[in-house]
């Protein structure tokens, strides 16, 4: 395959194979197995197939089938979470629950996890939902501090997204007594929890690294860092702060059977660790470093080189520093081969591998690119302004949220509406 995909998924209930049924996709790194996209836009652009209007945010879509689920909210007053139809964009039916406060930066925040029976999510400040999907109703929510009196609210809100491996939800309050939980997934009863870990914006993840099944958490600041747990019974298997960052948001990616690439923004850069194991222990190691992180979005892994969004707080507001970021590709040993620099910049955007191609919304003003993943150099294949913005302005829109795909329509959030845009004709 074109992708090194990663060696563990998820074991989730059986759905269709063109899903994008959580955050990231199927594979839990935001790549898809679909082919017969396009490679060029028209002049007109894109086929926009509908759009939806919604309130702020940056919670990104699930696809499930017929049906596109995301999460919502009514700035200071609830949270959502939305039951579209997936042809035509048209609400279905909602679920609503009381929410006070506000974090900083306004609206939703995570991406529902879908299963055949069930809708997953995580509001703002911490209440965690089941939902029906055949009754649009509630079979339980259990809101952290409740459960956790020491529970605390990350500065920006939870902003994670429900991980489920097998039977078990992992939830993390982040408390000094209970720093992640894992549940059972249909009525919500602890099944374990660990000790204190510091607070994250970034998501756990499931890996595979010396055959062990394990779920990795990348946690803020000097007393942060790496942390693995056993997915089955919460014991931890390994920590390490070789890799820090002040405010995680971007997960950590396993590059092949012993290597993982942990990237970040606010000046965290990113490094690639090797883990091994050697008998029941896992022995962690720095194999190198670069300056350049990513803020928000993962890197992927194509045919033995890495591709991400240099972007940060500290490189988008000048042009000498917007020189520095852009699409970057590194070769698995650290070199830089080539980066776009400000030609184009792409903000904080998502992106997602389908097909031979990186598709990229450019994270401050919404332009959709598509992009011929090559470590000879940047190839830009087609790019379009579907959400009509002008792309002049300096203004940082902020359209952060991540991508989805299935069957050919790429669903696109631009803080108050969704796209869908057909990536087939």
């Amino acid at each position: 395959m074109r992708l090194q995909l990663l060696l563990a998924t998820l074991t989730t209930a059986a759905l269709t194979a063109n899903d994008w049924p959580r955050f990231l996709g199927p594979n839990g790194n935001a790549t898809s197995a679909e082919t017969g996209l396009v490679k060029s836009f028209p002049k007109s652009g894109p086929e926009i197939e509908w759009t939806a209007e919604l309130e702020g945010g940056f919670g990104g879509a699930a696809i499930s089938g017929d049906e596109v689920f995301l999460g919502d909210r009514v700035e200071q007053e609830k949270d959502m979470l939305l039951c579209l139809d997936f042809k035509s964009g048209k609400e279905k039916w909602r679920y609503e629950s009381e929410s006070e406060g506000e974090p900083s930066y306004p609206g939703s925040r995570s991406v529902p996890t879908v299963e055949d029976d069930a809708v997953y999510f995580l509001g703002s400040f911490g209440e965690v939902f089941r939902i029906n999907r055949k009754t649009g109703k509630a079979d339980w929510k259990i809101k952290l501090s409740e459960r956790y009196p020491d529970a605390k609210t990350p500065k920006w809100g939870y902003a994670q997204c429900t991980l489920i491996v097998g039977d078990t939800l992992i939830v993390m309050p982040f408390g000094e007594k209970t720093g992640i939980a894992g549940w059972d997934k249909k009525t919500g009863k602890e099944l374990w929890k660990s000790s204190g870990i510091s607070d994250s914006h970034s998501s756990p993840v499931v890996a595979n690294f010396g055959g062990t099944e394990q779920i990795i958490l990348l946690t803020a600041g000097d007393e942060g860092g790496l942390n693995s747990y056993d997915p089955k019974s919460g014991k931890k298997l390994w920590s390490s702060k070789l890799y820090q960052n002040r405010i995680p948001i971007t997960v950590p990616v396993q590059v092949d059977k012993d290597r993982l690439f942990v990237s970040g923004g606010y000046d965290g850069g990113s490094k690639m660790l090797s883990i091994k194991k050697s008998g029941s222990e896992f022995e962690v190691k720095e194999l190198w470093t670069t300056q350049k992180g990513s803020q928000v979005h993962p890197p992927f892994v194509i045919d033995g080189h890495l591709y991400f969004l240099a972007n940060e707080n500290s490189n988008h507001k000048t042009a000498t520093r917007r020189k520095k970021g852009g699409l970057v590709c590194f070769d698995l040993d650290g070199k830089e081969l080539w980066s776009t620099g400000n030609d184009p910049f792409m903000g904080r955007g998502a992106s997602l591998y389908a097909d031979g191609i990186i598709i990229v919304q450019d994270g401050e003003n919404g332009i959709l690119r598509l992009v011929d993943p090559s470590p000879k150099g940047f190839k830009l294949l087609a790019e379009a302004n579907v959400f009509g913005t002008d792309p002049t302005s300096k203004k940082d829109l902020r359209y952060w949220s991540p991508l989805a795909l299935s069957d050919g329509k790429l669903l696109m959030r631009g803080q108050n509406k969704l796209l869908c845009v057909d990536l087939k004709k």
